[in-house]
């Protein structure tokens, strides 16, 4: 009788421990990075990059949206740039207060235009972001154009604005 209660036991325990054990060894889906957005993010030294994207009607000219968020106790300039369709580097930068969060791109923010790229909608661009000393990330940026509705003012209408 003891055998037996040992050994209904011991199989409970293994089909216990065979149907969730796999949790220990599994990462959680809650601790992937995931973007719930259009765009992508990233974190950089104490700046977070969230839903960066370019938006373009041509190909050849794109508005940057992204929003940047300084965790810092001090504003930070953070430095923009890439590569046009000539090879040639664009710099720009956008300031960024201490604990404050500043948006390009939308309607009433201020614009980041990107000129003379081959960036068609549907592709990725790689942009470049960095500041201070912090060791920077090369973003592949998705591009969209303006078929959804929020996203109709927000193509590019002027000159380069880096």
């Amino acid at each position: 009788m003891r055998a037996r209660l040992a050994a209904s036991a011991a199989l409970l325990a293994l089909v216990l421990g065979g149907t969730t054990g796999c949790t220990f060894i599994t990462a959680q889906a809650t601790t992937n990075h995931y973007d719930p957005s259009d765009g992508i993010g990233t974190t950089i030294g104490e700046i977070q990059v969230r839903n960066a994207m370019l938006l373009t009607g041509d190909g050849t000219t794109a508005s940057l949206l992204i929003n940047l968020a300084n965790d810092s106790k001090v504003g930070v300039d953070v430095k923009l740039q890439y590569e046009n369709a000539d090879k040639t580097k664009v710099n720009g930068s956008v300031y960024v207060n201490a604990g404050d969060v500043t948006s390009i791109g939308a309607a009433d923010a201020k614009k980041f235009v990107l000129s003379g790229i081959d960036a068609p909608a549907g592709s990725l661009f790689p942009v470049y972001i960095q500041y201070d000393d912090v060791t920077g990330k090369q973003l592949w940026i998705p591009v969209l154009d303006n078929r959804e509705a929020q996203y109709a003012d927000l193509l590019p209408s002027s000159t380069p604005t880096p």
